[in-house]
């Protein structure tokens, strides 16, 4: 809900504002003028309290608790009756949508299971963890789980947040058509969420020049603890294909000097159908590119084998990859400005660009639309002189 603050009406102070689709309007200092600082410092206070108790869920209808003297001259017996009555309003009040919220999103995971992708799945999994560590349990603790999740947050980009706020609202709006909920306490809660610059954008896509390319890669193959790397790293700096695409890349799928990416790698390590953005794809290699084929491919090689296995056999961690061979090797070259390994595919789009290869055939070798290479991949072309014509 918007800030409730104290308002000018006609020199008087006014909060109004819309609560559960019901609007209020009250004088909070009853005879405090506008320009009276004392008044006004007040009525803030107050205003802060109704703030506070809307969205934590104490919020007196009435608005008796946020009236000065409002119960002056009541009788005893009166006030043991309104005491009593209060009681009986909290435990009502509690026992609205006091259900247990990871066992809700638990159920919800299970239901949504069965038309995710594994992929997709990692997210719902990742939320599951986040709960069972964050000290408030139930579904009315809703601003307290999100102030929680805010707090535990480590990273200046607060996506992921934005992420887990999203399922979680999905998953309260889904229990809520089933009967398990009263009401969605996280629907109004995305502005407790501080708002971070978008880290995908055009500033944050910072691809490598082709002798910093060529210097990375040679560092690589050059490594004594990373060289086993140097020809993954040397084939998605050529080729522009996703890491998960790679990984997932096994030898029945190089024939006839051609490469078909049609699975990907899940971050869960299982194999899974398609690309992100397609069924398939094929790309007819070039020579650097059979190169680095010819030099990982076994003596004895079956269709199943992968093109670029772990040293131990199964698959390459990408996220120790990143962690640890491309961040020791990328520091053994203290002239290149660090960038993660995602960089490697901005820098082969836009080198293809640079070259003058038509961005709609780009598209196609790299999976993606040619608007989205545009917005997303294309690194700073700014340098490259326009045509006389």
């Amino acid at each position: 809900m918007r800030k409730i603050t104290p308002l000018n009406r006609d020199g008087y102070i006014v909060l109004r504002f819309t609560f559960e689709d019901k609007r209020y309007s009250f004088n909070p200092v009853p005879g405090g003028k506008y320009d009276d600082k004392a008044a006004l410092d007040m009525a803030e206070k107050v205003a802060y309290k109704v703030q506070q108790d809307c969205e934590n869920g104490y919020f007196d209808p009435t608005l008796t608790k946020y009236k000065p003297n409002a119960l002056k001259g009541r009788t005893k017996e009166a006030a043991i009756n309104d005491a009593k009555e209060a009681r009986e309003i909290e435990i009502a009040r509690l026992a609205v949508n006091s259900v247990d919220l990871l066992q809700l999103f638990s159920d919800f995971t299970a239901f949504k299971s069965k038309t995710l992708k594994s992929n997709s799945m990692i997210d719902y999994n990742r939320i599951q963890n986040k709960l069972r560590k964050c000290p408030y349990k139930l579904v009315r603790d809703a601003v307290n789980v999100m102030q929680w999740l805010v707090a535990d947050h480590d990273g200046t980009s607060t996506s992921s947040i934005e992420k887990q706020w999203k399922l979680i609202n999905a998953c309260c709006k889904w229990a809520v058509s089933t009967g398990r909920l009263q009401s969605n306490t996280f629907q109004d809660l995305r502005n407790l969420i501080p708002s971070t610059k978008n880290t995908r954008s055009q500033d944050e896509i910072k691809p490598f020049t082709d002798n910093e390319r060529k210097q990375v890669i040679q560092a690589f193959y050059a490594s004594d603890r990373y060289e086993y790397y140097a020809p993954l790293v040397e084939f998605l700096f050529s080729t522009g294909c996703r890491p998960e695409e790679a990984l997932a890349l096994q030898w029945k799928h190089v024939k006839q000097g051609r490469i078909t990416f049609c699975q990907k790698l899940t971050a869960n390590g299982e194999i899974e159908a398609g690309t992100k953005t397609q069924k398939k794809r094929s790309i007819t290699v070039n020579d650097r590119i059979q190169s680095v084929l010819t030099t990982v491919k076994p003596e004895k090689c079956l269709g199943e084998t992968y093109v670029f296995p772990a040293k131990k056999g199964g698959f390459i961690d990408w996220h120790n990859f990143a962690n640890r061979a491309w961040k020791r090797v990328l520091g053994s070259l203290p002239d290149i400005e660090y960038r993660n390994p995602y960089q490697m595919r901005h820098t082969a789009i836009t080198l293809m660009v640079r070259s003058g290869v038509d961005s709609v055939v780009i598209a196609r070798w790299v999976g993606n639309s040619p608007n989205m290479i545009s917005q997303k991949y294309l690194g700073d072309v700014s340098d490259i002189m326009m045509p006389d014509s």
